[in-house]
């Protein structure tokens, strides 16, 4: 390592001739053939502040088989600019020893604090006043076990919220809205925001977040729309008396939040409150993956950004625009 070398630099901060030498996680790896016939590796690195496409280049599936997705790598390599992204030229790597490995480094963590969300989450519990949609929420919320995965839980893999604690400010912001919604709506209130709270609470299990946000094997196979019932069904059994009518409301808010078949949920919104929660639900995930797309321009003098197969447009980044989030004492 040269005196010019920077060590262990966050990927956001990386310009154009930048030469490094650090600690990264290997979000997504395959193996290639450029147009000159030599084989490559082309992987996704990944750390707090976001991500990069890094290539190796002359390699062999030797040298493929040591560097997996969702494995830590130590490289040096150095950054260049690529049809006006950067990019990583990758110089040599190795396997990190598990000593070397700083999880929190790797994957990026919201800004809201774990213990707001908390107190957060038990004050619109506090709010119900349906006695048996109140024994419900209790039954999730003052689990402690439970409340930490789903304060610590990323809501997504990438897309929207796709930091550990994204599925807690995910789901404050859902069920701000139905509380809010509720003020002038025609819904069942109680309903509304205990089907806020719960609509991703199969996430806790679908998700796994070690040195990457990925899916676990019930995930994969299951879903967290499934989960999600499975678990409120588990905890109605432990409930006294929970009326099996209220049951199937709760379960339907969670199956059909989606609100299309195409969009995974197996069936479509049926009462008024499951058509509020998809919709408020996918405003949510929309606005945020807006901003985030805007806020990680490169250039700062685009207008533009690039076409977004999710939100099916180009976005414009407006002049005095502020999309940032309020920020908490």
């Amino acid at each position: 390592m040269n005196a010019k070398t920077l060590s262990s630099p966050f990927l956001s901060d990386l310009r154009d001739g930048d030469e490094f030498e650090g600690f990264y996680v290997v979000r997504e790896s395959s193996f290639q053939i450029a147009v000159n016939g030599k084989n490559y590796i082309r992987m996704t690195l990944g750390d707090s502040s976001g991500s990069l496409v890094a290539n190796l280049w002359d390699a062999n599936r030797e040298i493929f088989q040591l560097c997996p997705s969702d494995s830590a790598i130590k490289i040096l390599g150095l950054a260049e600019s690529y049809r006006g992204k950067t990019q990583v030229k990758i110089i040599r790597f190795r396997s990190a020893h598990e000593s070397e490995i700083e999880p929190d480094r790797f994957i990026p963590k919201s800004s809201r604090n774990a213990e707001v969300m908390r107190d957060e989450t038990l004050a619109f519990l506090d709010s119900l006043t349906d006695v048996d949609y109140k024994a419900m929420g209790e039954a999730f919320f003052r689990d402690s076990e439970l409340m930490n995965r789903f304060i610590r839980s990323p809501a997504a893999r990438d897309v929207h919220h796709a930091w550990l604690g994204g599925l807690a400010e995910h789901t404050l912001a859902v069920t701000r809205l139905a509380a809010s919604f509720a003020e002038t709506a025609r819904v069942n209130r109680d309903l509304l925001v205990l089907g806020a709270l719960l609509h991703d609470i199969g996430k806790t299990e679908e998700l796994s977040a070690k040195l990457a946000i990925g899916y676990t094997d019930r995930g994969k196979l299951v879903g967290h729309l499934c989960i999600g019932v499975e678990m409120l069904t588990e905890r109605a059994a432990g409930i006294p008396g929970f009326p099996s009518s209220k049951l199937r409301l709760l379960q339907h808010l969670i199956l059909s939040h989606h609100g299309r078949l195409e969009f995974g949920s197996p069936v479509l919104p049926k009462i008024p409150e499951a058509f509020a929660l998809h919709h408020l639900d996918n405003l949510d995930a929309k606005v945020e993956t807006a901003n985030r797309l805007i806020d990680e321009m490169p250039n700062p003098e685009k207008r533009w950004t690039d076409y977004n197969r999710a939100l099916e447009t180009a976005l414009y980044r407006a002049d005095g625009r502020d999309g940032g989030y309020p920020h908490e004492e």
